[in-house]
């Protein structure tokens, strides 16, 4: 739905749009033209002022060590603004390093769950300013783990630094990791010659798998141990050399698919791809694709292969339990610098009127661990007109995503209600929920029988709904009165294997 402008979306909407210059220059607010950056020098020594935004045309030398500039233009890596140094002052363009310890650093998005003190230098011996809870800032440099940070005043902006406790205690990514499937418990099946739809013509399950289900064990970004449940054994991919007599013979070593008890000697890790509705294995290291393989009517193997082309099989994946994570919910937010700045459907961008279609990820995501496309499932909302430009994402888009993307993320519609006895009934089920609360879209995913207490998942945490971007047990009182009052629940269930 609609909202009000979210909270510094200066920094987390509007900048993005011109995220496509060059690292340093991105970092920075779009507007400082409007509201100027302040900052102190970072150097002691003798810093150079120029006229020019290459940098070759000296003005002066000033005294860096009492320098500070109220910056209005940053390109590439020079910034430009009024400057003071002592008595001396003056407008000129410095190198950006200046006031920026490292200018190539990939900047961050971020927001602060709590108020915390912004500092003048690294050595932390006086407070620069404070901001306050749900702030946004800009990381734009990184010392020993202290951040170097921008902060959004009244009529300005200010660089400082936060120290690294404050910086793991307080600090909220936007652009935090998404993970292709969450880890959890799934079983694996084996899918031939995929159709257009995402479906599978022959889906059989692995022969030698059959009785067992699987956890993936997240190790980086989109990289995956895969642990047997039944025995805790860990796939692992062994390459099996030639005897030197049948290597004279020009004979190849071959992959050999085997398990272990112990995950540091799993040979080689996986990653998942997603391909339509089903995926593929790849082992990191070989670069293969872990495949079935039908040795005769009868007899199913398993190999690596070197393409996808080369497969003939994808690999599907079915949450055997609901994957919400009550103890440390992920929340995909609106805020996110992959999609907040994208328009949608021609009035406003994602990051103020995205919350239907980020209610329907996390609602997803907390079923079955499936991680949705995002800016695919809001281009079709704007295909087919469940955009409502000034208003938000009409609630016909959740039937419409479930018989649209049900088959590839492996969920289906369950209907709607208004009533919070069908809420709990449905949540105990196994279902998730999205709900319409006063003018915005948030997800439930669980309740607690012992707190009597729901889990509220808001994509857009503002003080006014007193929620957060970790997720929220909530009493039922808070749905029905106040910012978080329901009017509407829409349901999602595991979709039939």
């Amino acid at each position: 739905m609609s909202i009000k402008r979210v909270i510094l979306i200066s920094l987390f909407c509007v900048a993005m749009l011109f995220a496509a210059g060059k690292k340093a220059e991105a970092a920075f607010p779009y507007d400082m033209e409007q509201k100027p950056v302040m900052a102190a020098s970072i150097k002691s020594e003798k810093v150079s002022v120029y006229e020019d935004v290459s940098l070759k045309k000296l003005l002066k030398e000033v005294n860096g060590s009492k320098l500070n500039i109220e910056a209005y233009r940053v390109s590439g890596k020079s910034i430009y603004g009024k400057y003071t140094s002592g008595k001396e002052s003056g407008f000129g363009w410095f190198s950006l390093d200046t006031f920026v310890v490292d200018p190539d650093y990939k900047n961050v998005y971020a927001t602060v769950r709590d108020g915390m003190y912004i500092y003048t230098s690294r050595s932390f011996s006086k407070v620069q300013t404070t901001i306050k809870k749900y702030s946004g800032i800009i990381v734009i440099s990184k010392k020993d783990g202290d951040r170097q940070v921008i902060c959004d005043k009244k009529d300005h902006y200010e660089i400082g630094w936060m120290t690294a406790g404050a910086f793991s205690n307080t600090l909220l990514y936007d652009g935090r990791e998404k993970q292709t499937v969450a880890d959890g418990i799934y079983e694996f099946g084996c899918g031939y010659q995929d159709d257009k739809n995402g479906g599978a013509k022959d889906q059989t399950a692995m022969e030698g798998y059959q009785k067992y289900t699987f956890k993936i064990m997240h190790i980086t970004q989109n990289k995956y141990y895969i642990q047997n449940t039944e025995d805790g054994k860990y796939l692992s991919v062994v390459f099996q050399s030639v005897s030197r007599e049948n290597a004279a013979k020009g004979k190849m070593g071959s992959y050999k698919l085997c398990w272990t008890e112990k995950p540091e000697e799993v040979r080689g890790q996986f990653e998942l791809q997603r391909l339509n509705g089903a995926y593929t294995l790849q082992n990191v290291s070989s670069k293969r694709f872990l495949a079935e393989e039908k040795d005769s009517a009868d007899s199913v193997s398993l190999t690596l292969f070197t393409g996808r082309s080369d497969i003939g099989s994808h690999w599907r994946i079915h949450a055997t339990q609901k994957m919400s994570n009550t103890k440390k919910p992920f929340v995909i937010t609106q805020y996110d610098p992959e999609w907040c700045a994208t328009p949608y459907g021609g009035g406003g961008c994602m990051g103020t009127a995205g919350c239907g279609i980020l209610a329907t990820v996390n609602a997803v995501y907390a079923l079955n661990g499936q991680y949705m496309d995002v800016m695919e499932l809001a281009n079709y909302a704007v295909k087919k007109n469940y955009r409502i430009v000034g208003s938000g994402t009409d609630d016909g888009i959740f039937k419409a995503a479930a018989k649209k993307y049900g088959k590839k993320y492996g969920f289906a519609w369950d209907g709607g209600s208004g009533s919070i006895d069908v809420l709990k009934k449905k949540l105990k089920a196994g279902d998730t929920a999205i709900v319409h609360v006063q003018g915005h879209y948030v997800c439930i995913s669980d309740y607690n029988k012992k707190t009597k207490k729901y889990l509220l998942l808001d994509s857009n945490y503002l003080p006014k709904r007193a929620t957060s971007a970790f997720g929220d047990w909530i009493k039922v009182d808070r749905l029905l009165s106040g910012a978080l009052e329901s009017q509407y629940f829409y349901f999602f269930k595991l979709s039939e294997k």
